[in-house]
């Protein structure tokens, strides 16, 4: 009998997993969304018959719902365990789930919820009924009644027709030790037995309409009606879909069963060969089942790692683009510091130029007596230290009206740099002498007279100056040698 109720638990966890009027789809909106997913998921577990992991996914459900303090989330899950512990025959551990679900959906008054706990324990009640002695049928009924009632005023028909399976099964147990049967409790028995079938029918609910063929077969065994059962079930038979083959080999087991007590060995023989064959295509359409729904998974778990593939190459791009943002904002900053330096440096250069002009015209100007000393000082510079030169520089500053401090220093900077230039490239003092009679226009032959040299050793030093200077003519060494501030 308790394998037979067994066909009531899956289609009453499925309706304590689904909101009034909405076909199983309304998801529970005042629900925690992650213990709404896990009582979804051990949904789909119960029906796959994994009952392990769906005990597990409900109860992590029911923690989330007590820590959340969610009354409703709490009794759903209580209401989902009771279910699995019933199918895994712990019947002490469900009333006591039971009874906490019970209590906490009356207070709050959850009436759907309580119809649901109510046939849980009017369930618990009729498998208690091994004997005259221990049955709680008389129990179960009340359980089962209110649960009816509340059903019908929600309006859940799933809840109506499992309450009216119900009902009919603890009738058929009242009468279980009778001899004869009771024929009002028989009555009783088939009148909600066909109000659940006609609800399962009406609402096209295919799982309850095989829940009420399999109490329809013991009601028909208590009555002793073997060639009623027999025509009503080959007549369900015909009426089943061909893929049904799990309904149609519970009715093929019946047939065999029936056939044998009015002694039809050839028909029982061909209904159980019938048996067979229909739990074969059975296994095979759960295994496929099976495989599609790893196939499935497989499939949604490669999208899950392409999207997060995907999400990597993005942050890793972002970050890219970041990084070369960066380099573009560095470089630019640098560029415009160098282009800020380059423009100093023209000014300075530019101011430089200027300075030099003026005193080159003041140089030209025999008459100009502080442009001379300028001119020597100049002349000499490559041979003097820098201190040497900012001392003398001071000393013009001191005996002159028209120079001030500031060009001084400024004129002395100037020398200082010739000097220094002049000093990389290694010229001696005898070469930028004969740099210096060069630019006076003389040939090789009065450099030699001036300086009392061969014309060999004025050739000599002129090729020396040209390498130094990385000038191949006179003109091109006068050129430098001006930069340098050598003439």
């Amino acid at each position: 009998m308790k394998i037979v109720l067994h066909y009531l638990i899956l289609p009453l966890l499925s309706i304590s997993l689904i909101s009034c009027g909405d076909g199983g789809k309304t998801r529970f909106k005042d629900t925690p969304d992650k213990a709404v997913v896990l009582l979804e998921q051990a949904n789909r577990d119960i029906s796959n018959q994994h009952f392990e992991e769906a005990m597990e996914k409900a109860l992590s459900a029911l923690s989330l719902s007590q820590g959340a303090g969610d009354a409703l989330g709490e009794v759903r899950a209580l209401s989902t365990i009771v279910g699995i512990d019933i199918m895994a025959s712990r019947d002490a551990d469900a009333w006591e789930k039971a009874l906490q679900a019970e209590t906490i959906a009356r207070e709050y008054g959850f009436k759907k919820e309580l119809a649901d706990i109510l046939i849980s324990k009017s369930k618990l009640c009729s498998y208690a009924e091994i004997s005259p002695e221990t049955g709680r049928n008389d129990e179960g009924l009340d359980y089962a009644k209110e649960a009816l009632a509340l059903a019908e005023d929600v309006g859940i028909p799933e809840q109506q027709a499992e309450a009216c399976y119900v009902i009919g099964s603890l009738y058929i147990n009242k009468n279980r030790w009778s001899d004869p049967i009771d024929p009002d409790l028989y009555r009783m028995a088939g009148e909600y037995l066909d109000r659940g079938q006609a609800l399962a029918e009406t609402y096209d609910i295919t799982r309850l309409r095989r829940n009420g063929i399999m109490f329809r077969s013991r009601w028909f065994q208590q009555g002793d009606r073997n060639e009623e059962a027999i025509q009503y079930f080959e007549q369900v038979l015909q009426g089943l879909k061909e893929s049904d083959y799990f309904t149609a080999a519970a009715l093929d087991d019946r047939l065999v069963r029936l056939y044998t007590r009015i002694d039809a060995p050839q028909k029982a023989l061909d209904f159980h060969d019938d048996y067979v064959y229909r739990m074969q295509k059975y296994i095979q359409q759960k295994q496929d089942e099976t495989l599609q729904e790893m196939e499935t998974r497989f499939e949604v778990q490669e999208k899950e790692h392409r999207l997060v593939r995907s999400r990597y190459q993005i942050a890793v791009l972002i970050l890219a683009l970041c990084l070369a943002a960066f380099a573009i904002v560095l470089v630019t900053g640098y560029l415009r510091k160098a282009r800020r330096r380059a423009a100093e440096l023209q000014r300075q250069s530019d101011s430089k130029q200027q300075i030099i002009d003026i005193l080159s015209r003041d140089l030209k100007n025999p008459a100009n007596a502080m442009a001379g000393e300028i001119a020597k000082l100049s002349r000499d510079a490559s041979s003097l230290s820098p201190d040497k030169i900012r001392e003398k520089c001071r000393q013009l500053v001191s005996r002159a009206d028209n120079i001030n401090a500031d060009v001084a220093n400024y004129v002395g900077d100037i020398l200082i740099e010739r000097g220094r230039r002049i000093a990389d490239i290694g010229l001696s003092s005898r070469e930028i002498q004969i740099i210096r009679l060069s630019a006076e226009g003389l040939k090789a032959a009065e450099i030699a007279e001036r300086t009392f040299l061969s014309v060999h050793t004025v050739n000599t030093h002129r090729q020396r100056i040209y390498s130094k200077m990385e000038v191949k003519n006179v003109s091109e060494m006068l050129r430098k040698a001006t930069e340098l501030g050598i003439i």
